[in-house]
This record gives C-alpha cells, sequence and structure tokens, in this order.
C-alpha cells in the first residue's frame, strides 16, 4: 500500500505558499497528512465476514497503535471490538467500528474527496495556524496527522509526541466531519483544517513563547495574579481555533457563555489574591492553575473571548503584536478594546488595579 503524504511548508507570506509579500521574520509550519489507516480500517470493515488477521495488520500501523495506546487497552479489546462490527448481536465496548461499517459507503467516498484534496486540506490549515503567530520571529512545527476510525471516549482526535520531535495527531473522522454530513466538500475540508490547525499552531505557539523576551520576562509587580494572567494569556489564543469560524465575533453571537467566562475569571482572581497570605491555600491554588482541567474550565473560555476581543477592536495584526508583547500586554490590550467596544466585558476591578499598578511601575 502506497503512503500518500501531503507536505507544506509555510514561510510566512511567501508568494509559492499564501500569494503574499514576505515579512522579515518566517514562521515554518510542517504538516503531512496520511489517509492510510482510514483506507485500511474501511478496506477491512468491507469485508463479507471477520478475519482475524486484517486486526493484527491494522495494529501495526501508527495511527492504529497510537490509538490502542491512548485508550489504556489491550489489543484484545481492540480486535474483540473490531470483531464485533460485524455482529450486531455483540456489544462494542471501547472501539466502535460498528457504525462506521454500516455507513462505509459514505465515508469511502470521504476519504476518496479528502485524499484528493490533500494539498488544498494541508494549505488551509497552515495558513490559519500562521495567521495568528506573531511574526517577530522565526518559529517552526511538525505535525503529522493521520486519518482514521474508531477512537476510545468522545474525542475527535488524540496527539502524541514523536520521538524524533514534533506531534502525531490522529483523527476520527466519524467524529470530526460526522455532523457534517450533507455539507459540500469545501466545507468539510474547512473543518477539518480547522481541526489540523489548532494543534499545528498550539505547536508553533508553545515554540514562540519559549524563545520570547515578552513572555520570558517576570511580572513580578502583578503580585500574585503573574500565573492567572499567564495561563489566560498562553490558553486563550489556542481556544479560538476550538469555535466554529460562523461564530466569530465571539461577543455577539456567544454573549451568555462570554459573560460566564469572564465571571469565572474574576472568581479565580479573587480567589488567586485572597490566598497570598495563607501558604498552604496559595500553594494549592498554584497548583490548581496548572491542571489541564482549570484550563479546560477558566483560562482557555476567558483568553478565548479576550483574543477575540483584542482582534475586534485592533484588528488581526493588532492581535499579533499583543501576543508578541506577552501576558501582561494581552490583559492590557483586552482592558483598552473594552474602552472601544462596550458588547465586550470589561475585566475585574482588582484585575485592572494590578495591571495599572505593574504599568506603573515600570515607567522610567
Amino acid at each position: 500500500m502506497r503512503k500518500t503524504w501531503a507536505t507544506a511548508l509555510f514561510l510566512t507570506g511567501v508568494a509559492a505558499a499564501v500569494g503574499a509579500q514576505a515579512p522579515a521574520a518566517p514562521a515554518t509550519i510542517d504538516i503531512r497528512v496520511d489517509s492510510r489507516a482510514a483506507r485500511e480500517i474501511l478496506l477491512t470493515l468491507a469485508r463479507p465476514k471477520w478475519e482475524p488477521t486484517d486486526a493484527r495488520l491494522l495494529e501495526d500501523m501508527p495511527a492504529i497503535a497510537l490509538t490502542i495506546r491512548d485508550s489504556a487497552r489491550s489489543t484484545e479489546v481492540f480486535e474483540r471490538d473490531l470483531k464485533a462490527a460485524y455482529e450486531t448481536e455483540s456489544r462494542v465496548a471501547v472501539f466502535d467500528f460498528r457504525l462506521v461499517r454500516e455507513t462505509r459507503e459514505r465515508w469511502e467516498g470521504l476519504v476518496a474527496a479528502l485524499t484528493s484534496r490533500e494539498a488544498e486540506l494541508v494549505r488551509q490549515a497552515v495558513t490559519k495556524a500562521a495567521a495568528q503567530l506573531p511574526d517577530d520571529r522565526t518559529v517552526g512545527a511538525r505535525l503529522d496527522v493521520h486519518l482514521s476510525f474508531g477512537l476510545a471516549g468522545l474525542a475527535d482526535h488524540v496527539v502524541a509526541h514523536r520521538p524524533e520531535g514534533g506531534e502525531i495527531m490522529v483523527v476520527d473522522l466519524a467524529r470530526a466531519l460526522g455532523e457534517s454530513e450533507g455539507e459540500p466538500l469545501d466545507s468539510r475540508v474547512g473543518r477539518l483544517s480547522r481541526l489540523m490547525a489548532a494543534e499545528a499552531f498550539r505547536l508553533a505557539w508553545y515554540a514562540y513563547r519559549s524563545n520570547s523576551p515578552g513572555w520570558g520576562r517576570p511580572e513580578p509587580k502583578l503580585g500574585p495574579l503573574e500565573p492567572l494572567v499567564r495561563v489566560v494569556a498562553e490558553a486563550g489564543p489556542i481556544a479560538t481555533f476550538s469555535v466554529d469560524e460562523a461564530f466569530f465575533p465571539l461577543s455577539t453571537w456567544l454573549k451568555d457563555l462570554q459573560r460566564k467566562s469572564m465571571n469565572d475569571l474574576e472568581r479565580a482572581a479573587e480567589r488567586v489574591v485572597a490566598s497570598e497570605t495563607e501558604l498552604d491555600k496559595r500553594v494549592e491554588i498554584m497548583s490548581e492553575l496548572k491542571r489541564p482541567d482549570f484550563a479546560r474550565r477558566v483560562a482557555a473560555p476567558a483568553g478565548m473571548f479576550m483574543a477575540d476581543g483584542i482582534r475586534q477592536a485592533a484588528g488581526p495584526d493588532g492581535l499579533k503584536s499583543t501576543l508578541a508583547g506577552g501576558p501582561r500586554a494581552f490583559f492590557e490590550a483586552y482592558d483598552r478594546a473594552t474602552q472601544k467596544n462596550k458588547e465586550l466585558p470589561p475585566l475585574s476591578k482588582l484585575i485592572r488595579e494590578k495591571l495599572a499598578a505593574a504599568r506603573t511601575s515600570s515607567k522610567p
């Protein structure tokens, strides 16, 4: 079986990549798409009866191996569930291939279409990922995307680090595009490219922050709020990719969620400041700020609305410039945006006072 790769090396603004003029500092994002797992699964499910050797062949594929490892289940469970796709009376425990088999022809058509559009899919993903990166320094990211089916749980993709660098991303097409049936192919390509762009941007954004003076500089004048400000500013730009593009500007279409998210940020700030004089409580809260659950519940939603608010007020280039400035610059830019756009919920008085104190103390 031939392994099909679609590769794009994006140098921000290079005419061969996106048809624009090149700035001084390019961002290099390498995305490679492999649809072999999806095609091999569909070929297996096309058989009239279960063949045990098919499961062994699938398990040797990197995408399937990662799927099984991420599920924390054994290959025996994978093989049992793959067999259950052929037996309607058998219960599927973890890996659901039955529905894919029942709608196989639909997925065969989509996989073939996506394979023919791999170059466009990659170009869109790379362009979207690079569009939000600051351009004051060169950064790079490598992402291998494997199209597949049958992920455990409810997620539409899983990600793991590659030993040689970069990451491997396995996308469950039935989860990622199942609700888009009936949409034009261009729309489905756009959905998948945005999912890929989110992971590519996350990698490049981490690389950027690791070597940026604005993000390496401590902000002691923010006091106990510094770690909260940092985690929100880090997570916000990534979270903007989690919302369908049709919902932007967010302050217009997601007002209730926006208000709740900013209220959650206000309460988190109050808890952080209140813990300053209690060592045990402070250690507990600082630990909480580092957990993925806090980013999911508080930091990412609030940061997402802040990033979009900055983009509305200052434009895409203004957002990129803000991101280059670091965490405090991110909060200060949003504070200015709320003064320009009254639909944006303002930062709490506590946060604004801390920002003002930090700004005053940093003046020569």
